[in-house]
């Protein structure tokens, strides 16, 4: 009895560990609580002699919650669509149907090519329009019925063009093609077209000096850039003015004609190096009826030669080397006599500094320059025994005077209107006992381009010079003339 009652036992508890799943009642949640299902392997309960399986009680499981639940329900959705569409990807014979084509995005559907489009839509200001804050806004145009916008491709393409440009700017290196390697292609039509790869003789290419796709140096065009700018401008401007020998306030006929010649050569790297040159010459004559000695004189005659060169130093400054000489062509005298008054390289006048440079550059409307030079070598000359020297700031007895100081030098060219040009240049040299300054500004009303009225005011302030009595150190010309004008 006893062997009868163990081996019912055992054969209950054999029976209830051999179960696989619990059983559920709702039929959502059996693949969940499968995974809590608990079973036992029938071998540790099995005896030696018998081999049955013998079921085991049923336990009783808490569900989890229903968000758990609908969470695993997704993730495992997730997982179903995620592989499926990894397995279509990978087919290559795949046919996708659905899709509507649309030439629209063809640049986005090619492989990734280099266009020009992007970069001429991002440097275009077609779209620009000027925002004037004085004018009301019209409130009557926006109630009105607006047409919609039918150049759907052309704001298709400006946003395509605007995604490619960010694209080449993140992967520049992802772009493998041009486009002007893609003119020449031919469209699919219903077939695919394979290119076979060409095959090439290996002997011909070892013996053939010029590669096939290899650029040789007659086909390299290489285009350097030009950091030289030149320019100028000249005029021939003439007067006259008649005066009757009758005339009652009396006076005398006049005429007098105005010639000048300028011409620039600047380099500038864009970067730290700038170097200006420029040439001046002004040549003037005016007939002299109350002269007896001489039928004419020239009342306006200067050779300037300037150069500087400047590194930059920061923002708009530069340490600049400059150097300047003037000097005039033709001789001058005294009103009837023969006194030599100045001549060629009499007197002649150099200037050389070290110092900053400011510049202010407004292309076409202003060019403002200011030259500041801490240390400043002047040297005056005088080559014509003939001429005094002492109106040249140099000492009686000498041909030569060397003055060391400073020296401040500022040109300002300004389009002040679109007829109106002023270029002024205005220069104070000083050795910290006597002074010298001059201010030349010359106002040019342009008429057409070849014809215009100069004004031109030179004031000149030296006190280095002998002076008579009753005379002031202030000295002032001025001319207005009209005449031919050209500018280059």
């Amino acid at each position: 009895m006893k062997k009868t009652g163990l081996f019912v036992v055992l054969l209950t508890m054999c029976g209830g560990l051999a179960a696989q799943n619990i059983e559920v009642s709702s039929d959502s949640v059996k693949n969940e609580v499968d995974s809590l299902s608990v079973t036992a392997s029938m071998d540790s309960l099995r005896t030696p002699l018998e081999k049955k399986v013998v079921p085991v009680v049923k336990k009783k499981v808490e569900l989890p919650p229903l968000e758990v639940r609908n969470f695993w329900r997704m993730l495992q959705n997730f997982r179903q669509d995620y592989n499926a569409q990894l397995e279509r990807w990978d087919d290559i014979y795949l046919l996708i149907t659905g899709i509507r084509p649309n030439p629209d995005y063809y640049k986005l559907s090619m492989p990734a090519t280099y266009y020009e489009a992007p970069i001429e839509q991002a440097f275009s200001i077609s779209d620009w329009k000027p925002q004037i804050p004085f004018i009301k806004e019209n409130v009557l145009e926006k109630q009105l019925p607006q047409v919609a916008d039918l150049r759907h491709s052309v704001q298709v393409d400006k946003a395509v063009n605007r995604q490619l440009l960010s694209f080449y700017l993140s992967y520049p290196n992802l772009v493998k093609q041009n486009e002007e390697n893609l003119k020449g292609l031919k469209p699919i039509y219903g077939e695919v077209i394979v290119d076979q790869p060409r095959t090439e003789n290996l002997l011909d290419m070892m013996q053939n000096d010029e590669l096939p796709n290899r650029v040789t140096e007659k086909d390299l065009l290489v285009i350097k850039p030009n950091f030289w700018t030149f320019g100028g401008n000249g005029y021939l401007q003439f007067s006259q003015n008649y005066i009757s020998k009758n005339w009652y306030k009396g006076g005398e006929s006049t005429k007098s004609l105005l010639s000048g010649f300028s011409w620039q050569a600047n380099y500038d790297d864009r970067q730290r190096v700038q170097f200006e040159n420029k040439i001046e010459w002004k040549l003037g004559f005016i007939t002299a009826p109350s002269d007896t000695v001489h039928s004419y004189k020239a009342n306006n005659d200067l050779l300037r030669l300037s150069s500087k060169l400047g590194y930059k130093a920061f923002s708009t400054w530069y340490y600049t080397l400059s150097a300047e000489f003037k000097t005039q062509f033709f001789s001058n005298y005294e009103t009837n006599s023969d006194n030599l008054v100045s001549a060629f390289f009499s007197p002649a006048e150099l200037n050389v500094g070290l110092g900053m440079d400011y510049k202010f550059v407004k292309d076409g409307v202003c060019n403002l320059s200011v030259l500041v030079n801490p240390i400043n070598y002047t040297l005056y000359s005088v080559a014509s025994d003939r001429v005094d020297p002492t109106k040249f700031n140099i000492e009686a007895g000498h041909k030569r005077e060397s003055v060391w100081g400073s020296r401040l030098e500022s040109t300002l060219k300004w389009k002040m209107f679109s007829i109106l040009m002023w270029e002024s240049r205005l220069s104070y040299t000083t050795n910290y006992e006597k002074v010298l300054g001059e201010w030349e500004n010359t106002f040019t009303f342009t008429i057409n381009k070849y014809l215009s009225t100069k004004l031109f005011v030179h004031a000149r302030f030296d006190d280095g010079v002998t002076r008579k009595e009753d005379k002031s150190y202030f000295q002032l010309q001025e001319l207005l003339s009209f005449g031919l004008s050209y500018t280059w």
